[in-house]
């Protein structure tokens, strides 16, 4: 679970096709911060009070101080399981995290009409995601084979790639690429198998 060569991949095999990866780098941080959004709005209360290193150097910071609600702990635990799969890497998505935290809570508990602009754009680009996936892709989502897994590896692997794209650690760029293909065949050949039993059934 906490192995980067492991993890990727899982995810990545759902990913082959290019416009499916391109609809997923726009998209999934989309519905990341969509997320972030509604669950603010269903759970705005505050559970626990920032330490005061912490509360200072986030007063420091432009813009709102973001609610230490239930998605400020969710994205605790995401940044650490980013960090524990690859630390440069984890640590780097830690301001984007923040933003997406800071504005869609923002958008949801002071915008008019926040919460129905969040939804309409979630359901925007969710529609988008499974269109990748049925239209280009022709395999279905990885969520619909571990949803935990999906929901919490896709903003870490687009953020990858995009990392990956411009330059960062091509050795690693390489060996999960490698693993990804490994995957992607396997799955071809039991398709073909089952194809073929199918047939021979009939």
């Amino acid at each position: 679970m906490f192995d980067l060569k492991t993890e990727f991949p899982k995810y990545g095999e759902y990913h082959a096709n290019k416009v499916n990866v391109a609809i997923h780098m726009l998209f999934v941080p989309t519905i990341m911060w969509c997320t972030l959004g509604l669950v603010t709005w269903l759970t705005p209360h505050e559970l626990f009070t920032y330490p005061a290193p912490i509360a200072t150097l986030l007063s420091e910071l432009p813009g709102p101080t973001p609610l230490a609600n239930a998605t400020a702990l969710a994205m605790l635990g995401f940044i650490a399981f980013y960090v524990t799969l690859e630390p440069l890497a984890g640590l780097l998505t830690v301001p984007i995290i923040y933003t997406f935290l800071v504005t869609s809570q923002k958008v949801v508990l002071e915008a008019t009409n926040g919460i129905q602009i969040v939804l309409a754009v979630s359901i925007v680009a969710w529609i988008a995601q499974f269109i990748g996936h049925g239209v280009f892709e022709k395999r279905a989502p990885a969520l619909l084979d571990n949803l935990v897994q999906a929901l919490v590896m896709a903003p870490f692997f687009v953020f990858l790639e995009a990392l990956f794209a411009c330059g960062y650690r091509p050795d690693l760029h390489r060996a999960l690429r490698s693993e990804v293909g490994v995957r992607i065949l396997a799955y071809r050949h039991a398709q073909r198998q089952k194809a073929a039993k199918t047939a021979k059934a009939k």
